[in-house]
């Protein structure tokens, strides 16, 4: 990815309703939504080229990204624009892409000890119902 098309997607990334819908996702701590907005969604505009922005095109008129920044077709490209995109909300909102999975591992290994929790007193319960 060059610098011209970094330039455009951290626009694109930053553009003000962007940023609201990524201020709301890290407001409420949805990580996994946060990641697929970034990941997904913000980028299927970029497959209607009619509707892009100046900055999203080259000189002669056509898009800075043929692909669309699908990874079915060049997963590298995307892989580029996503760090991008995590660039921006890190710079916006301080949030980094590690700092997000650190965050759902927590949530992860809080929702295996509450349900080993569940399950223990389950069993407890259950064996002093059969005395």
């Amino acid at each position: 990815m060059n610098e011209k098309q970094k330039a455009a997607l951290k626009a694109w990334y930053s553009r003000e309703k962007l940023l609201g819908q990524f201020k709301e996702l890290i407001d409420k701590e949805e990580w996994e939504e946060l990641e697929e907005h970034l990941q997904m969604r913000c980028l299927f505009d970029l497959s209607r080229h009619f509707d892009l922005p100046d900055y999203m095109r080259d000189e002669e008129g056509h898009t800075l990204f043929p692909t669309n920044l699908n990874p079915k077709t060049d997963i590298e490209v995307w892989r580029d624009g996503i760090e991008v995109g995590w660039q921006v909300i890190e710079e916006k909102f301080g949030v980094a892409h590690d700092d997000m999975h650190r965050s759902i591992a927590r949530e992860q290994k809080q929702d295996w000890a509450q349900f080993m929790a569940r399950y223990e007193a389950k069993k407890a319960k259950d064996r002093g119902g059969e005395q």
